[in-house]
């Protein structure tokens, strides 16, 4: 059966290409897409019997005064897997229309089964987002997850790893494109799964049976990564989980999820395995974060001169040489900052503990007012 939204699709495609006007008729001669607005709803006798005989049937003048609902023209009947699905009709003297009804006939079968196939791409699409879904929250690979996984041609013996990607933009990639890996210029193995995972993200589940160097992984992911910013115009970030069996694929996402909240601009590509400090602080609720930092900064904080000075210090790797010369400064000022930090905060710079404290509290002072 002809859905009512695609005969109108179909008629805005057609109409381009024609002056007369179009109908598009469901099996029971009902008009549900027409340039004629008047005509909606109506009956039309002649797609009817086109339907019924499966064959073309030209509406003459004479017609006009027998048949219910028609005008001069041509109705040809619309085939899709060897089933009559509609009807379109062309108004005119049926001598004009003729030579290019087959024409406008293949075109509109064409634009049906183009619509089929997108709307088994979207139902597939969407079943294997849910089964993924189930996978890695829900059921773990239980029996009911390996049946399906048979249904959806996903294979559960090959190892994988996760790789979680979010795209850093307001607009919801749903409503831009559903993605697939054939989307993308890369050259996947069949047992990858490229699904969209809520509105900015997606999951790549990467079979890894024959374990990838680093290096060929990372230069997937870098393509990956640039086809989508191309697109999308806006950073793209990636967390990478360990290679595990298909019962532990949960762990591996964990990883990917941990990973991808320490990404940032300057790393925008992160495994978990390269995490150290980053797991720890992640672990810390964003409150105690925050107020930790606001205990040992306040006093600092509203000098700009003084932070500005423990950033640079930390950032160049406590070398006092390069601090200096970095903020264009002379190596006694720097030396007079600090011992100022040290009054306001009552830390030693030169104890591993208090330097140790001041180091925690400057990242997460940025951790919890930067959170990408």
């Amino acid at each position: 059966m002809l859905r009512t939204s695609l005969a109108k699709k179909i008629i805005r495609e057609v109409k381009n290409f024609i002056e007369e006007d179009l109908i598009m008729v469901d099996t029971s001669g009902i008009i549900i897409a027409s340039t004629a607005k008047d005509r909606l709803g109506s009956f039309h006798e002649g797609a009817y019997l086109a339907a019924s005989a499966k064959q073309m049937r030209i509406i003459s003048k004479q017609d006009e005064a027998t048949l219910s609902g028609v005008k001069a023209g041509i109705t040809l009947p619309l085939f899709h897997q060897q089933k009559v699905v509609g009807v379109i009709g062309i108004t005119g003297t049926p001598e004009k229309v003729l030579p290019y009804g087959e024409l406008i006939k293949k075109m509109t079968e064409l634009l049906i089964q183009e619509n089929h196939y997108q709307d088994q791409f979207e139902w597939e699409a969407r079943s294997l987002e849910t089964f993924v879904f189930d996978w890695l929250l829900k059921d773990g690979a239980s029996t009911f997850i390996t049946k399906r996984a048979e249904v959806l041609g996903v294979d559960m013996d090959v190892n994988r790893q996760v790789v979680l990607i979010e795209c850093q933009t307001n607009e919801n990639l749903l409503k831009i494109k559903r993605w697939h890996q054939s989307d993308l210029d890369v050259e996947w193995k069949k047992e990858d799964i490229l699904v969209q995972w809520g509105q900015n993200r997606m999951i790549l589940l990467l079979a890894s049976n024959t374990v990838p160097s680093r290096e060929s992984l990372l230069t997937l992911l870098k393509k990956v990564q640039y086809q989508l910013q191309s697109y999308i115009g806006a950073p793209v970030y990636m967390g990478i989980g360990k290679a595990c069996r298909p019962s532990s694929l949960k762990d591996s996402y964990t990883e990917a999820e941990r990973a991808l909240k320490s990404c940032s601009i300057d790393v925008p590509i992160t495994f978990e395995e390269d995490l150290r400090l980053e797991m720890i602080l992640q672990a810390i609720p964003n409150e105690v974060k925050k107020e930790y930092a606001q205990r040992l900064l306040s006093p600092v904080l509203s000098e700009k001169d003084l932070f500005e000075t423990i950033q640079v210090y930390f950032s160049h790797h406590l070398s006092l040489k390069d601090t200096a010369q970095s903020m264009h400064i002379h190596i006694n000022t720097l030396h007079y900052r600090l011992r100022k930090v040290e009054s306001l905060t009552g830390l030693e710079l030169k104890k591993p503990h208090d330097l140790t404290t001041l180091y925690l509290a400057c990242i997460l002072l940025d951790v919890s007012t930067n959170k990408h």
